[in-house]
């Protein structure tokens, strides 16, 4: 059986953070948030870095697919096992969606003419045929995707550092650098940061991928924490420049929702075919998310298999141990949602976005609680496989519980992620809803 060594397992994590939601959703946070948006990202990426701790320390002493699900199954009991994992799923397929509409967004960057829905559908197709692959295979499909994004927002960090110290820059040669909180309502300013957070938190959910991945990583208790410091505080730090440098470069009547801030600040330098190449590399940048995504959501509905709480069919392996059949379901699903951009071309992505975030928020709120009572219920009974722990027990589980709650509550602080959250609870009643069917056949 392969597995992944230290390196793939931080190729595929940045695969799977790094996407749409700091490339493509930036520019969402940006008209909420205005000049908070570093702060927002910074808040955000804290609050990951303590949620990443806790699934690390669930998934080392309990090594199996999906161990925080199973771990959350075994402190709240079937209901919540099967409500977390399938709601795992969920989460992952609508960030797929968003993800691959992100690449359609991008792809009609250069062919306009072509409906939103069709470059989705091909997306989608391609995407599930490349995750058929073994481990090293998928690898090293994602380390080239992974280190062009990665080399992206380095490269617009460098360039912000050199236009801020009046370095030119194409046809910009003046320090372009100002102050706008200076000229921003401090009510409104943090009324917009809390507006913000699930846009910001949806950047961040792709931790979930670090779970599925760890069990499937060379000698996990060694080699998970240290990589997964590497990977959340490099994560936190490029988001937080970018975003700084987005806010302080691009002049605030250009901000376009629809449009990423990466393409509209270099196009704005005249450097010649700027804005072409960085298009392609955000195309390259959501494929690489869509990918990771496809995985980690093929691998809990894999995991709900084993667990008898998806059809046996779906834990079916073939003999280099790809759950193809989880892999096939999740990318049929895709192609589903991927039709939604003929329904909906203009709003799709917003609403995938806050559906995915929100179910996110909820897993993120579940992961905080299941860590306090599963580390409480193992230093009584197990407490050899607490091989690692997440540091600041009690107290970070907590304080990252109410820091996501608050998020979730402050969503209706911008109405157009409503429909999301409405969707989102809908696909929470109706998961909660099959449970009671399926026991009740039973």
């Amino acid at each position: 059986m392969s597995s992944f060594s230290k390196t793939d397992f931080i190729v595929m994590a940045f695969g799977n953070i790094i996407g749409s939601g700091i490339f493509l959703a930036s520019s969402l946070v940006i008209t909420i948030a205005g000049p908070l948006t570093p702060l927002a990202y910074l808040l955000g990426g804290l609050v990951m870095m303590m949620e990443v701790a806790f699934i690390i320390e669930m998934a080392i002493a309990n090594p199996v697919p999906g161990s925080f699900k199973v771990c959350a199954q075994e402190v709240f009991g079937d209901w919540w096992g099967f409500v977390n994992g399938w709601m795992f799923w969920a989460s992952g397929v609508l960030g797929m969606a968003s993800e691959v509409t992100a690449c359609a967004i991008f792809a009609r960057f250069w062919l306009p003419s072509i409906p939103l829905w069709v470059l989705s559908l091909l997306f989608a197709v391609a995407i599930t045929i490349i995750n058929f692959n073994d481990l090293k295979g998928l690898s090293k499909i994602s380390l080239g995707l992974s280190l062009t994004k990665i080399l992206t927002l380095i490269l617009f960090i460098f360039i912000g550092i050199l236009l801020a110290i009046g370095v030119p820059i194409g046809h910009v040669s003046q320090n372009p650098i100002f102050l706008p909180l200076l000229n921003q309502d401090p009510y409104q300013s943090i009324m917009g940061l809390f507006g913000s957070m699930l846009l910001i938190f949806f950047a961040y959910t792709g931790t979930g991928i670090i779970a599925m991945a760890a069990v499937e990583t060379e000698n996990p208790e060694k080699t998970v924490p240290p990589a997964a410091k590497i990977i959340t505080l490099t994560i936190i730090l490029l988001y937080t420049l970018a975003a700084f440098f987005m806010v302080t470069l691009l002049p605030a009547e250009l901000v376009d929702s629809k449009v990423s801030p990466f393409v509209q600040l270099f196009t704005m330098f005249q450097i010649p075919y700027a804005g072409d190449i960085i298009n392609f590399i955000l195309l390259t940048s959501a494929l690489s998310a869509l990918n990771s995504q496809v995985y980690s959501a093929s691998r809990m509905l894999f995991s709900l298999a084993k667990h008898a709480q998806a059809p046996k069919v779906v834990g079916y392996q073939n003999r280099k141990n790809i759950p193809v059949t989880a892999i096939a379901i999740s990318g049929t699903v895709l192609l589903l949602t991927a039709m939604l951009s003929y329904i909906l071309p203009e709003q799709i992505f917003i609403y995938t976005v806050s559906a995915s975030g929100f179910l996110a928020l909820v897993n993120w709120l579940s992961v905080s609680a299941t860590h306090y009572y599963y580390r409480k219920k193992l230093l009584i009974t197990s407490p050899e496989k607490l091989k690692y722990k997440a540091p600041g027990y009690p107290y970070l589980s907590w304080l990252c519980f109410g820091s996501v709650l608050i998020a979730i509550l402050s969503i209706p602080l911008y109405p157009d992620q409503l429909p999301g959250l409405y969707s989102g609870c809908i696909l929470l009643f109706i998961i909660s809803a099959c449970y009671f069917i399926v026991h009740a056949i039973k």
